[in-house]
């Protein structure tokens, strides 16, 4: 952590540098914990106005913000490198007594500066700059009411927000509408949900033409040489934005809110589009309005981190117990081919989920009888579904389990006066007795002050009991999944079930992507989908959820989920050390790489046929990887269909490689990138027979790779040995292996290794076996080489080779001399 203090303003705020030195020099600097401020500068609206505005620039100096008041209007406009991307755009609101969108007077301005991290082991990025210029102006409007807009400048993008001072003078007031305007460049493309919902498919229109009567947020525009998305941060007591076109100002959006969607009639005292304030007792601040800005839309949602790292920190200290994963939602209807929702089915997709690394069972609606019913309740399990029971055996597996609450359920418990019932009693019994690891809300009111504030007091309930949460339908994140981490993810996105094109995730990839995580559900068996298994295998790790539903309506155990070539997500990380956008479209295509620890994972999405390229150069420089490679098939005209079983093959690159692969329609690419390590190095070896002068099979195995006998790195066996020689290492235990790496003798003896085999094994050899017909045997894979062996000679395995034993045997009598052999896996 550090803190910068700024002593030499640009130039377009020189003319307030000295007002801000004098004004340091009597009140001092106000130090706090990685922020300072510059200085409160007192000043008038003639000091601020559009010919000599203020001035606040990112870190990097790439992103600037120009502030000032004319005619009594506070305004403000963005540029990025040098760019205007949003023009003169006006800032204000009203009340239920006044208008403070005009008649507006700058009382106090001042700059602060940050430059700390933050960690967070839930998102897409562990290590998270919060490195910001900060400019705060307080404004005098009607009735001399006060108030201040505070902006920060990121090298990510720009926020601000409202802040209202604490005061017992009129302490309670409503917010009746907000004028914060975006007045962005008309020829730019926008893409944006029409209405006030996120999981429909984003319309695509210019800037100048959106006349939608809203548009959900964000709303991501693609400019030349930029993007950038408007949305908002850390709405929680406050109602939800929308932005909606000026009239006769074609590419201006303003903030309208809006507290209102199809589920909301469920709580018609919820209903409501304005805000309360009560500053009685602290100040009360607006949502963070948040425009994230980058050179393209890749980077937008690679930079999605702004909108978390604008919320406060995490409010519990222990996140220990919150953990991430992926989750097998099987097709819980009661008769076949259907996993039967009871205890004997979950208990059998829980076994699935141990073979296939899969964390969670997701146990959907129904459980408790009709979720859209106000007199069910989950105190009451159906029939033949004991939760107690099914968490037991979850736990005793080492496997979690998140149970689906409808939104009836839950306001339900949250209302009622009986104490053995409500929600806190609720989640006390998933916890505690019933074994439970997460909750589910489903069909949740959106949009308005007290839902919003509703359901993050559920959220944190939640968290009492060690409870984490997945939110579904409209709820899309505004960075608060910081400050309560258990929050693990939310819908809010066009999801599987929905059946969306490859063309409408690529456009929601680039919109609701930038907002946060987003709960799809893939459904990777599911033959209804309007794309390819291939894609959404590689789907997976282009979109970000912290619970990730890879296996949506699908129906284990058995082949459906055995068998297809697994292997990439099978124990696949869900939260990410760095995440990076290598090629982006909307609409089109996005390539993705994704680290965590010494590995990582590449996804590659795509629309249209087309060939990608993916340069490794984000690999460490010197190092081997294994490249476990899925993608789709060729069994059709298209080259992928939604039935197709994947194909797998395996490479070993490094980060002067580019991997070109040729991607059919609505198709996917996945890699996954481990550190190449010799799996045979000092593990325990023999041989047939060894040489009395010397020459043990431990030689071979040990990190030695000198091919000069003298130097005591070679291994010899006995000449007198009139059968085929042979060596073997065991790996200690089944290991799945890319290649088999020799390094033959260098000092003058080579040839002796010229007609050979290679042998891998799950089982041991029987060595009494002759070559060719060790080669036959079950569960042996063999190669023949007639040829001098180098030093090394590489032997590539087949995809998804799987052995413990390796073994090489000359063809006939003679000596055979190794000076390493390598198992690379």
């Amino acid at each position: 952590m550090s803190v910068v203090f700024r002593t030499q303003p640009p130039p377009a705020r020189a003319n307030r540098a000295l007002r801000a030195l004098v004004a340091a020099s009597l009140t001092g600097a106000l130090a706090v914990v990685g922020l300072v401020t510059v200085g409160a500068v007192s000043a008038s609206a003639s000091d601020t106005t559009a010919a000599s505005p203020d001035v606040t620039q990112s870190p990097d100096n790439n992103q600037t913000v120009n502030f000032w008041v004319e005619g009594g209007v506070a305004k403000y406009k963005v540029s990025y490198k040098g760019k205007q991307v949003v023009e003169d755009s006006s800032l204000g609101f009203k009340t239920d007594s006044a208008d403070y969108s005009s008649g507006l007077t700058v009382l106090n301005t001042s700059w602060n500066q940050s430059n700390t991290t933050w960690t967070d082991n839930f998102g897409t990025r562990r290590t998270v700059p919060d490195n910001y210029e900060s400019y705060t102006v307080d404004l005098q409007g009607a009735n001399s009411f006060r108030f201040s807009v505070v902006f920060r400048v990121y090298n990510e993008g720009v926020a601000f927000r409202y802040v209202f001072p604490q005061s017992t003078a009129a302490p309670a007031f409503t917010i009746a509408s907000e004028a914060s305007q975006f007045n962005l460049e008309n020829t730019a493309t926008a893409y944006g949900f029409a209405g006030n919902l996120s999981q429909g498919d984003a319309v695509t229109k210019s800037v100048g033409s959106l006349n939608d009567s809203m548009y959900a947020r964000p709303v991501t525009v693609v400019g030349t040489g930029y993007a950038l998305a408007i949305t908002e941060a850390s709405q929680l007591d406050y109602c939800r934005t929308a932005f909606a076109p000026v009239s006769g100002q074609p590419g201006t959006l303003v903030t309208r809110l809006d507290g209102t969607t199809r589920n909301i009639a469920m709580a018609t005292g919820d209903v409501t589009n304005t805000v309360s304030v009560n500053v009685a007792a602290a100040d009360f601040s607006s949502p963070w309005r948040t425009i994230v800005i980058g050179d393209n839309e890749g980077q937008l949602v690679e930079r999605s981190y702004l909108v978390k790292t604008l919320n406060p920190p995490s409010t519990i200290a222990d996140t220990s117990w919150i953990q991430p994963g992926t989750v097998l939602r099987p097709m819980d209807r009661q008769t076949a081919p259907a996993v039967p929702l009871s205890t004997t089915g979950s208990k059998a997709v829980i076994d699935t989920m141990v073979d296939r690394g899969i964390d969670y069972l997701g146990v959907d609606a129904r459980w408790y009888g009709a979720e859209d019913s106000w007199s069910t309740t989950p105190f009451s399990p159906i029939a033949g579904f004991d939760p107690e029971a099914i968490g037991a055996y979850a736990d005793s597996k080492g496997k979690k389990v998140l149970l689906y609450v409808n939104y009836r359920a839950l306001w339900n418990a949250d209302k009622t006066t009986d104490p053995t019932k409500n929600l806190d009693a609720m989640f006390k019994k998933f916890s505690e007795e019933w074994h439970v690891d997460g909750v589910k809300f489903g069909f949740i009111p959106v949009g308005s002050q007290p839902t919003t504030k509703r359901v993050y007091d559920w959220v944190k309930l939640a968290a009492k009991y060690h409870l984490v949460v997945d939110i579904h339908d409209d709820w899309v994140p505004t960075g608060l999944e910081r400050t309560y981490p258990n929050l693990l993810t939310m819908e809010g996105i066009r999801g599987e079930e929905e059946e969306p094109t490859a063309a409408m995730d690529l456009r929601s990839l680039f919109t609701r992507g930038v907002q946060g995580p987003a709960d799809h559900t893939w459904g990777y068996m599911r033959t209804a989908s309007n794309t390819s298994r291939s894609f959404r295998y590689a789907a997976a790790v282009v979109f970000h959820s912290p619970l990730q539903f890879l296996y949506w309506y699908d129906t284990p155990p058995g082949p459906a989920i055995v068998n297809p070539v697994p292997e990439l997500w099978d124990n696949l990380p869900t939260t990410w050390d760095e995440t990076r956008f290598l090629e982006s479209k909307v609409a089109s295509y996005a390539t993705v790489a994704r680290r965590s620890g010494n590995e990582w994972w590449v996804g590659s999405v795509n629309n249209g046929a087309r060939t990608a390229t993916i340069p490794l150069t984000f690999l460490t420089p010197g190092v081997q990887y294994r490249a476990a490679i899925v993608e789709g098939g060729a069994a059709s005209p298209d080259g992928d269909t939604k039935t197709t079983t994947q194909v797998m093959s395996e490479q070993v690159v490094t980060s002067t490689t580019t991997l070109s692969p040729s991607m059919a329609g609505s198709a996917g690419y996945a890699v996954r990138l481990t550190p190449v390590r010799d799996l045979a190095l000092n593990k325990f070896a023999d041989q047939s027979s060894t040489r009395a002068a010397g020459g043990a099979a431990s030689r071979a195995v040990d990190g030695n790779t000198d091919g000069n006998f003298a130097n005591n790195s070679v291994t010899h066996t006995d000449p007198a040995q009139t059968t085929p020689p042979w060596w073997r290492v065991d790996l200690d235990s089944v290991k799945t292996l890319t290649a088999i790496e020799i390094y033959n003798r260098t000092d003058g003896y080579g040839s002796r290794l010229s007609d050979y085999w290679v042998f891998v094994s799950d089982t041991p050899f029987d060595t009494s076996l002759p070559p060719a017909q060790q080669a036959g045997q079950a569960r042996v894979w063999s190669k023949h080489y007639t040829t001098q062996a180098g030093s090394p000679t590489s032997v590539p395995l087949p995809a998804g080779t799987k052995g413990r034993y390796v073994m090489i045997q000359l063809n006939s009598s003679g000596i055979l001399s190794l000076a390493e052999v390598k198992a690379i896996g």
